[in-house]
């Protein structure tokens, strides 16, 4: 049997903590309750996972509105027939044919930040679900927004870590009138148990529905978006939006104790993943103390991040190959760096901070499963919506940077470099998980981080997502509330600057897949409101 499956998947119920959810035919996770159940109806009537994955999507920008919409982006990883023939679905929206970093220089600006209308890239969401639903869906395209399009118009009742985050951004949704009377209850956040409508994207959703991606980048909902930007300062055009298209990309990958973990490549960050991973596996932490691994974990994720400041941009700038990022060469080099008493300091990444995503992913009884992500960025994107249409722009472009020559350089039609990764993990060419740990910038750490708990430590799905974490941002250690006290005082000693506690760090969900046995395991972390279902 496989390592990762070497636990007995039995929990200690004399703690608390959530149970494994177990199955035999299909098996979903969301950050939200409504989109699960959504989802399991879909597969349950006959739809497969794509379907499924895309109800659940649509639904979760109604009732997490904060952290995924259809003004933002998305990507996915695919297995048609569950095997380990992967597809990488890239649906990141690019720059306008007007944006130049020059022109921001130009104007003494340094930083792209949330409300400019630089930030808001042209969504490519929309366009990603189409190309998704158009060679892989099963149900009727307008079929799959009905549950979305209901929500809008009659209400979701906020749950309570969406109604905690809604408290925290009233004064940006107040600065846009158009977001205000959206997403302010009589000016005052929307709290846990309120019923939030969005009628207008109620009406957007029924017009993707009829016309699928051309009723959003041509004709009024297009013409809506435009308008909105223009009237902030844009210089979008209808071109932009015209042109816009999503592709199928090839995965990457690197074995990590002969478990094979495949990522999206470049614009995304998976790349850092597999980076740290590549340290990580240098190292044997059943032959560490818990703190000696930690060190070891956060030197990991800083020389990975560090890379991907300097490197990582839209694949047709890159640099470096992702061969030169894995190489056993360029791994060593940056093991040598790590002393193992003293915590090393990496230039500080002006590479923004931002906690919002949502991951969800599928499996269904044909064995079709997808690892799909969708997110506007930071809490609700820019903070802009535009008006008729009800759609709240992602404000993706603050990725860009303003550094001439750099590869992630602010430039017409480019993809900015990319935080929100879906994954899957394989072993001995047979399909073994699926799984995605949310939480902005963080999410290549938290994918290393959950890996190494199942792989390195035996941990059950349930209880690597649950484990407490830590994050090492820009030289802090981010610490939550319940992790060792006794480790975080033996890291501070090595010179880490520590932050504890920190806020709950991101999210995560995982299907599991024993081949042996034909069981699924299904997982959704305590940092937000989801589950995982199963039949």
């Amino acid at each position: 049997m496989s390592k990762i499956f070497s636990n007995n998947i039995n929990r200690d119920f004399s703690d608390i903590g959530r149970s494994n959810v177990i199955s035999s035919n299909a098996m979903l996770a969301s950050s939200h309750p409504i989109a699960s159940s959504v989802g399991i109806e879909i597969l349950k009537n006959g739809g497969n996972a794509a379907d499924a994955a895309l109800a659940m999507n649509a639904v979760l920008c109604v009732a997490e509105p904060h952290m995924t919409g259809i003004g933002g982006d998305c990507f996915a990883m695919l297995s048609v027939d569950g095997g380990t023939n992967i597809k990488a679905l890239n649906g990141s929206g690019k720059a306008s044919e007007n944006a130049f970093a020059s022109n921001l220089r130009n104007r003494n600006v340094s930083v792209i930040t949330p409300e400019m209308p630089d930030a808001i890239t042209i969504p490519g969401a929309v366009a990603g679900w189409s190309l998704l639903h158009e060679e892989h869906g099963h149900m009727p395209w307008k079929e799959i927004f009905h549950p979305a399009i209901d929500y809008a118009k009659s209400g979701v009742l906020v749950h309570e870590r969406v109604g905690l985050d809604w408290s925290k951004n009233t004064e940006k949704l107040s600065k846009d009138k158009d977001t205000l009377n959206v997403f302010l209850k009589n000016g005052k956040p929307f709290k846990a148990t309120d019923n939030f409508v969005n009628s207008n994207l109620s009406e957007t959703f029924k017009t993707i529905a009829e016309e699928g991606s051309q009723g959003f980048y041509h004709g009024w909902v297009a013409d809506d978006m435009i308008n909105k930007l223009k009237s902030i300062g844009g210089n979008h055009t209808l071109n932009d939006f015209n042109n816009a298209n999503a592709e199928w990309v090839s995965p990457i990958s690197r074995n990590y104790r002969n478990i094979k973990i495949h990522e999206c490549p470049p614009n995304g960050q998976g790349l850092v993943a597999l980076i740290i991973l590549g340290v990580l596996e240098k190292f044997n932490p059943n032959q560490m103390s818990k703190a000696d691994y930690m060190h070891v974990f956060c030197e990991a994720v800083k020389i990975g991040y560090y890379l991907r400041d300097r490197y990582l941009a839209d694949t047709k700038t890159n640099k470096l190959s992702v061969d030169q990022f894995l190489s056993d060469k360029m791994i060593d080099s940056f093991i040598s760096q790590i002393d193992m008493n003293k915590a090393k300091l990496y230039e500080k990444t002006h590479f923004p901070d931002h906690p919002d995503t949502i991951y969800l992913t599928v499996r269904d009884k044909n064995g079709m499963t997808i690892s799909f992500i969708n997110s506007l960025f930071d809490a609700f994107g820019s903070g802009i919506t535009a008006p008729k249409s009800g759609i709240l722009f992602h404000c993706r472009g603050r990725a860009f940077n303003l550094i001439k020559d750099h590869p992630n350089e602010l430039n017409p039609n480019k993809r900015p470099l990319h935080t929100i990764i879906p994954a899957m993990i394989s072993e001995n060419g047979k399909l073994i998980g699926s799984f995605g740990v949310m939480g902005g910038q963080y999410q290549a750490a938290g994918h290393a981080y959950v890996l190494s708990q199942m792989i390195d430590f035996g941990l059950s799905p349930q209880q690597a997502l649950d484990f407490p974490r830590v994050f090492p941002n820009n030289n802090i250690l981010d610490f939550e509330n319940k992790f060792d006290k006794d480790v975080i005082g033996d890291l501070a000693l090595r010179g880490h600057e520590i932050n504890h506690p920190a806020s709950p760090i991101g999210g995560g969900q995982m299907i599991l897949i024993d081949n042996d046995r034909d069981v699924l395991i299904g997982a959704s972390d305590w940092r937000k409101d989801g589950l995982a279902i199963g039949y």
